[in-house]
């Protein structure tokens, strides 16, 4: 399943697998949203599978909304990616925890 997503404001909805092949794709997604003023948040609800290139961009993201005074939430994750974030130990940066 190729990468779809969607931006409405501060929410960014992504659908499909999250990998090395479309990481310049992520970036991309999340750096549109640079444009709008406030926390981004990220639904990955409809994520099968996320690599760590993905994680990766989504990192950097993070990093670059905190340097600009703001921060970047997963509101919605998918059990790949859940284990994803909970193995890396990545999960309370981007607002998870054990029951979200």
């Amino acid at each position: 399943m190729p990468l779809t997503y969607t931006l409405d404001g501060p929410d960014l909805t992504l659908a499909g697998r999250l990998d090395a092949q479309n990481a310049s794709e992520l970036r991309a997604a999340l750096g549109e949203q640079a444009a709008h003023a406030g926390d981004l948040r990220v639904d990955l609800a409809a994520v099968p599978f996320m690599d760590s290139s993905a994680l990766a961009a989504l990192v950097s993201a993070l990093k670059q909304c905190r340097r600009e005074g703001r921060n970047l939430r997963i509101t919605r994750a998918s059990a790949a990616v859940r284990e994803l974030l909970s193995l890396t130990l990545l999960g309370p940066m981007f607002g998870l925890d054990a029951a979200t």
